[in-house]
């Protein structure tokens, strides 16, 4: 009763939230995955009270005290010379059991400056940056309620703006935490400051997700509704494409199926030991929205893996984005405890 209560109270207040995506909101950036493990899992949620503070970072309410004294790298070397990444650590909290502190950051390089004429004028960077603090209120065993503040700021050249964001998460646990459910409301806030005097929108989602564990195998599968505050996720473009053969005009338009399973994640962890897992995922949206029609390839699909080596955790995924190539996730975690002199 307690998980429905929440259930319907954060459909009640994300009613009137519809918003628009794919570039229509500012701060997207809080939408790239940092985390290698779930980038592999095709950015599904992964309900699971693994010690792994990236986890806490996806969905605040994983926190949990295992998570203490864990700090987390990533870093991720994007397309065009793009690098994104973050940085995490579980901060012990007597009374909550875990605080999540995480720095979020985008780098976009340096860019030559030019005048109409193309003249070179000099250089100027461009960033954006979030720091942010999530933490989690367990009730009984089974229900767990989570929250994360996020302050951004986003310098892009003589442009500045920030904002605060927020995301509200509730986990409900099954059959002794081998199936967890989880609704999360993500980057709901306000933009302070905007970058020329008119706000604009957050990138606010809504994603609802499954995870279980194979109670006789090595296996653990995730699957997640992302963008259920709006149905149709196709892509308008106002410009006409016209067939290079017969020189008609090429309409596209989603069908009931595409807009279906465009909401879709799945991701799937073998979990052959504690110093060793595989993972792979699909990304549904990625692939209707990246592939190239004659040379669709991989796309939408990732898979990674992590290893133990000593006191860290190695974490690797390959996610095809585009046929131009994949992109590449690393993330290193280890316990600061683990280097205290006994």
């Amino acid at each position: 009763m307690k998980f429905t209560r929440v259930f319907l109270f954060l459909c009640i207040c994300t009613k009137s939230l519809f918003a628009q995506i794919g570039g229509d909101n500012t701060y997207e950036f809080l939408n790239l995955t940092n985390s290698a493990r779930v980038l592999a899992l095709g950015n599904a949620l992964v309900n699971t009270m693994d010690n792994d503070v990236n986890l806490a970072h996806q969905l605040p309410s994983l926190n949990h005290r295992g998570m203490n004294g864990q700090l987390s790298a990533n870093f991720t070397n994007y397309y065009a010379g793009i690098k994104f990444g973050s940085l995490l650590y579980g901060l012990p909290h007597k009374k909550l059991g875990n605080i999540t502190l995480g720095l979020q950051y985008l780098n976009y390089g340096t860019f030559t400056r030019t005048d109409a004429y193309g003249n070179t004028l000099g250089s100027f960077n461009a960033g954006e940056y979030a720091l942010s603090a999530s933490t989690a209120v367990h009730f009984d065993s089974v229900l767990h309620v989570g929250m994360a503040v996020k302050g951004v700021y986003s310098n892009l050249d003589s442009y500045v703006s920030y904002g605060l964001l927020t995301d509200v998460s509730a986990t409900y646990s099954l059959k002794e935490g081998r199936m967890m459910a989880s609704i999360l409301m993500k980057n709901f806030g306000y933009q302070i400051k905007s970058y020329a005097g008119t706000r604009e929108p957050m990138p606010f989602e809504l994603l609802i997700g499954v995870s279980t564990k194979l109670e006789h195998a090595p296996l653990r599968w995730s699957i997640t509704w992302a963008h259920l505050e709006k149905w149709d996720l196709s892509y308008n473009d106002s410009t006409e494409e016209i067939d290079p053969f017969t020189n008609e005009t090429i309409t596209s338009s989603y069908s009931f199926r595409d807009n279906l399973v465009s909401h879709l994640h799945l991701g799937a962890e073998f979990l052959f030991s504690k110093n060793f897992n595989i993972r792979l995922g699909y990304n549904f949206r990625r692939r209707q929205e990246l592939a190239l029609e004659l040379y669709k390839h991989n796309v939408g699909l990732s898979w990674g893996f992590t290893m133990r080596v000593s006191k860290f955790h190695f974490n690797y995924s390959r996610a095809s984005l585009h046929a131009t190539g994949p992109m590449h996730t690393f993330s290193v975690t280890s316990n600061l405890s683990n280097f205290k002199r006994k």
